[in-house]
């Protein structure tokens, strides 16, 4: 999983025939709510690096935009203050049609998608759904470690005896850490 660096083309949302916040709450639990902002923007920095999605100066710190085991599904993660509305998805224009076609057709028979509709349907949400699970696996800082939704306690850790390391853990970005001078973002400062 890495951040994503090419969706021409590719269109998304956070609901529609696809609503990975949802999914993200059994998977992610709810009861991070309180410290999931925080945690999840420590994390995905720590993790991938510094995002290549601007943000919105109104609203979002952060946009992810990660791979996903599906060719043409990405998990859009927007670290917001619920779980359930940081994540999002974004497909490639093939995908989204084939989606969309079969939502509006369900529209118009006053019926739901299901895998007879959309084939697609079910490896979408399973693209999603494994990509967030991935965000479950613990990066670390000094000597603590953490995933999307918060700290891991050393008892939660799996430790391979025989080669001596902790197993189940990701890697941190190699451009963790590095800051950014401030006189790169004065040319997006408007005159006055």
């Amino acid at each position: 999983m890495k951040q994503a660096e090419n969706l021409k083309g590719c269109q998304g949302a956070r609901g529609g025939l696809f609503y990975p916040g949802n999914d993200a709450e059994k998977i992610l639990g709810e009861q991070y709510d309180e410290t999931f902002y925080a945690t999840s923007c420590a994390y995905l920095l720590r993790r991938f690096g510094p995002s290549r999605r601007g943000c919105d100066p109104y609203k979002d710190l952060v946009q992810y935009i990660l791979t996903t085991s599906m060719e043409g599904v990405f998990l859009l993660v927007t670290p917001c203050c619920s779980v359930g509305t940081s994540f999002g998805y974004y497909l490639s224009p093939k995908i989204y049609k084939v989606t969309m076609d079969a939502m509006f057709e369900s529209r118009k028979s006053k019926s739901n998608v299901d895998e007879t509709k959309c084939p697609c349907r079910g490896p979408v949400i399973k693209a999603l759904c494994d990509a967030i699970i991935e965000l479950k696996k613990p990066v670390y800082v000094r000597d603590w470690y953490f995933n999307i939704v918060g700290r891991v306690r050393d008892e939660e850790l799996q430790y391979d005896e025989e080669k001596e390391e902790t197993v189940g853990t990701v890697e941190y970005s190699e451009l963790a850490g590095y800051g950014i001078t401030p006189d790169y973002f004065d040319k997006f400062k408007e005159d006055k």
